[in-house]
């Protein structure tokens, strides 16, 4: 098993630590040295993991091919985006590159557009790519490519934004949400100029859902947000638009809101004030070069100290719990798939990747989820899946129970306990859980067992299921 500070890395930038990551974080030398691997880019992304774009083809069609199979009764919007949930949670499961897939994450809910919305649904697979593209680089150059991108177009009714007919909507959340946060002071004088700037992107999203830029539809003259000013005399405002999405994005405002909202999602709910602070120094000095920002973050005091403090949402959740099961997809060729078991069991606990209603993305902290009824339905998920088989295990290979209990035997119903928690939760068990697991399987802590064959399949399903079940089982 892991150091509890190599575990502590592994576990807040990844969707579980099961036995493959362990031993990664073991060959690079410990969780610092595996975080600078991650952060590189230069992690070989597994087959398995690479396989998943072929389950889904669909999906890297151009969006005007999308809207023409949408016309012709060959698709639905339902199913595009549903398709993208199902391949974000396969990766997710799949992954060799960790950090790479939980800052994909980050950012897709920081700018966020879901998926399925009627202004945007063709280009939201294509906004993925795009987001996937720029999720260990700059936030100035992932601005820019988001909100430019015809997908925020469409979701926040920028083809409407045009001279002499302004509309708020992109103008408005790329200050709100997407950047300086409404403290910062704006006035709505400021909020039109900052629509003004993004006036031009047209999206035909009745017929073709093709987008571009037309000069004669930008508005020009001089504008002013915060301490941004610009002539803006030019007739195509892509100039002054990126510089003004570069001015926002290495803003005082901005780099506080963006570390605020990293310290919630790696360290803690109500993160200190003098880690946001470090963060958002590093932020600005880097020049919101997204690695140099999260280095800051992972070497601080604070980090270190927040050893499960967090909880994991619904759809974190689930894979975790795939993942340290070594239950891995293999297809997603119909609605009888683990990968969709996943995303539906994600949905009835209430919380699914890319299906909030709004322009500010699911809550990044932990309380917004903590539902009994979430509670609850979690807990038999895990029992669903915990066994050598079943009816939601098809289209994923499972692990041998051998596999999964220890080497050597003899041992007693609380040593296999013990290990499992290890395994499982990457801590030690306690005796509430050892008399929990106990009285389930309806045998004495000290039953001696003489190896996996002495564990029914019935016994070591509820065994893993009650360990993961463990009030820690959602901590991270």
């Amino acid at each position: 098993m892991l150091d509890q500070a190599d575990r502590h890395v592994a576990e807040r930038f990844s969707y579980g630590v099961d036995t493959t990551l362990a031993q990664e974080v073991r060959a690079a030398g410990g969780g610092a040295a595996w975080f600078e691997q991650q952060l590189s880019g230069l992690v070989v992304e597994s087959p398995r993991a690479l396989a998943v774009a072929t389950w889904f083809p669909q999906l890297d069609l151009p969006a005007p091919l999308v809207r023409r199979l949408q016309e012709q009764g060959q698709r639905t919007v339902r199913e595009t985006a549903d398709e993208l949930v199902a391949r974000t949670f396969a990766l997710r499961t799949l992954t060799r590159r960790h950090v790479h897939e939980t800052m994909v994450d980050f950012w897709s809910n920081l700018l966020y557009v879901p998926a399925g919305e009627g202004r945007s649904w063709p280009w939201r697979a294509d906004y993925d790519r795009v987001v996937r593209q720029h999720a260990l680089g700059s936030f100035s150059a992932l601005l820019k490519a988001t909100v430019t991108h015809p997908a925020m177009t469409g979701y926040l009714t920028n083809d409407l934004n045009r001279r002499g007919a302004i509309n708020e909507n992109l103008g408005r959340e790329v200050l709100e949400l997407h950047t300086v946060g409404r403290d910062a002071g704006y006035t709505e004088r400021q909020v039109v100029d900052s629509s003004k700037i993004l006036t031009g992107f047209t999206l035909d999203d009745t017929t073709t859902f093709r987008a571009g830029y037309d000069p004669e539809r930008h508005a020009t003259g001089r504008v002013r947000v915060l301490d941004f000013t610009h002539r803006n005399a030019d007739a195509d405002g892509r100039v002054v638009l990126d510089a003004y999405l570069e001015h926002l994005a290495l803003h005082p405002a901005t780099a506080r809101r963006l570390a605020r909202r990293l310290a919630v999602r790696f360290v803690s709910d109500d993160p200190p004030q003098g880690l946001v602070r470090d963060v958002a120094r590093a932020y600005r000095r880097s020049g919101s070069d997204i690695p140099s920002t999260l280095r800051a973050l992972v070497a601080h005091p604070a980090f270190r100290r927040a050893r499960w403090e967090k909880t994991r949402n619904p759809s974190d959740d689930v894979v975790h719990m795939a993942r340290v099961l070594g239950l891995r997809p293999t297809g997603a060729l119909d609605d009888s798939a683990f990968v969709w078991y996943l995303v539906r069991q994600a949905a009835s606990q209430g919380q699914v990747s890319f299906r909030w209603p709004t322009p500010d993305g699911w809550p990044e902290d932990g309380a917004h989820y903590l539902s009994a009824s979430r509670v609850l339905r979690a807990w038999r998920s895990r029992y669903d899946v915990s066994g050598t088989s079943g009816p939601v295990l098809l289209s994923v290979d499972v692990p041998t129970k051998a596999s999964q209990l220890p080497a050597e035997w003899p041992l007693t119903l609380a040593q296999v306990v013990e290990h499992q928690s290890q395994l499982l939760l990457g801590r030690a068990s306690d005796k509430p859980l050892v008399r929990a697991v106990a009285r389930t399987l309806d045998l004495p802590a000290t039953t001696e067992l003489t190896g996996p064959d002495d564990l029914s399949d019935q016994h070591y399903r509820l065994l893993r299921g009650t360990v993961l079940n463990a009030p820690r089982g959602l901590q991270r």
